[in-house]
């Protein structure tokens, strides 16, 4: 019979993967790997809500959490697959710790991921300066929107963003009214949860992958409702204001700058510790510019499933060395990445009928890519699997 130490700490192991924002395959395979490591029989299902602990070997005793939805915490992750792979002692370990850092640099990250993805897709200068605004009102919108109200932080923080936008259109600064919209609230977009529902679909959890991607349609939607109120709340008080069309005034050098800054400030946003960021540079590249030019003349559904196989191959490898796992490394070249954000570019076009990036077809376009992304996934592992599942 386990003791009831054992029991804690493969429950402790559980949980804390879920909080992390491992898929909920991934944690009953990391967490039955723990419990099989050392001898103790247990059966896990976990949800994207809840995980289900049952001891055989303990009078099938039964243990069932329910959770929160999972948020992105990096550094805890990688601190917690640590020390899961440490020995269990007879004096308790303390809990594993993630990665905090002060709220200047949570501002900061806020205010420079909005510019970031301008630099990244191209605009103007104008748009350039009020993204920095825009930035650091959506970081307000999470301090105020905490707690029990973080379930709205989506909704106030487009319809804030979109009503000062709104505002700034109506003094006659030339900007592109949507397209600011949505690279302010770029960081809400659900790119990895979205992937992160494909793959569970791909791998048959159909439970946790339906339920991911309902969570990830709902954050859309409020995102979506929140930018159509606060445009049309603005236009109301301050007059219709013109939108210019798709510009870009930046030169090349900007536009790769913009990468090293969306990649440390989302590595901010996620608690990632600094050496992993800087381990996750090369896919942050390979996301951004691997469907340009590794399609081969297949277009962009060939480039990011090639795009996909090479971040997942690399995340996998590197994650190997370091004894971690992949999604650490991975995340950040999924995000930008997956078209998460081509999604609300596709229903802005479709509510506003305004063309916000040149690419013809963009909804169909994501369509392809999530396939795409999951197709690469699954060719990848198939390839070059994790050591927890070689371990299995």
């Amino acid at each position: 019979m386990p003791s009831q130490y054992r029991i804690n700490r493969i429950v402790e192991i559980g949980d804390t993967l879920h909080r992390c924002g491992c898929a909920p395959y991934k944690v009953e395979r990391y967490t039955t790997f723990y419990a099989n490591k050392y001898g103790v029989n247990c059966m896990i299902q976990a949800t994207p809500t809840s995980i289900n602990y049952q001891f055989p070997d303990d009078n099938n005793a039964v243990i069932m959490k329910r959770h929160k939805p999972s948020s992105i915490d990096l550094g805890l992750l990688a601190n917690t697959i640590i020390q899961l792979q440490q020995p269990l002692t007879p004096v308790p370990l303390a809990p594993a710790e993630g990665i905090s850092y002060p709220s200047w640099a949570v501002c900061l990250a806020n205010t420079c991921i909005p510019p970031a993805f301008l630099m990244l897709v191209g605009s103007t200068y104008e748009a350039l300066c009020v993204s920095f605004l825009l930035g650091f009102l959506v970081w307000l919108s999470q301090v105020f929107c905490s707690k029990r109200r973080s379930i709205a932080v989506e909704f106030f923080g487009a319809l804030i963003v979109a009503f000062t936008v709104a505002f700034i259109a109506s003094l006659g600064v030339p900007i592109p009214i949507l397209g600011l919209c949505i690279a302010a609230v770029v960081l809400f977009v659900p790119g990895l949860s979205i992937s992160n529902a494909l793959e569970c679909l791909a791998f048959n959890d159909l439970v946790s992958g339906t339920s991911l991607l309902g969570q990830c349609f709902l954050t859309l939607i409020k995102l979506l409702i929140g930018i159509i109120i606060g445009l049309h709340i603005g236009e109301a008080i301050f007059g219709t204001a013109e939108s210019i069309d798709y510009q870009n005034e930046f030169p090349i050098w900007l536009q790769i700058l913009g990468l090293p800054i969306i990649s440390f400030s989302l590595g901010v946003m996620f608690k990632a510790r600094p050496i992993d960021t800087v381990y996750s540079l090369p896919v942050a590249v390979l996301g951004m510019w691997g469907p340009f030019y590794l399609g081969f003349d297949g277009g962009w559904v060939v480039g990011t499933w090639v795009t996909t196989v090479l971040i997942t191959l690399y995340g996998t490898w590197i994650a190997r060395r370091l004894n971690l796992t992949g999604i650490i490394f991975i995340v950040q070249g999924i995000i930008i990445l997956v078209p998460g954000s081509r999604v609300l570019v596709s229903a802005s076009q479709s509510v506003f009928e305004q063309s916000i990036l040149p690419i013809p077809s963009i909804g169909l376009s994501a369509l392809f890519m999530f396939s795409a992304i999951v197709a690469g996934q699954i060719t990848a592992y198939s390839i070059y699997s994790p050591k927890i599942e070689r371990d299995l």
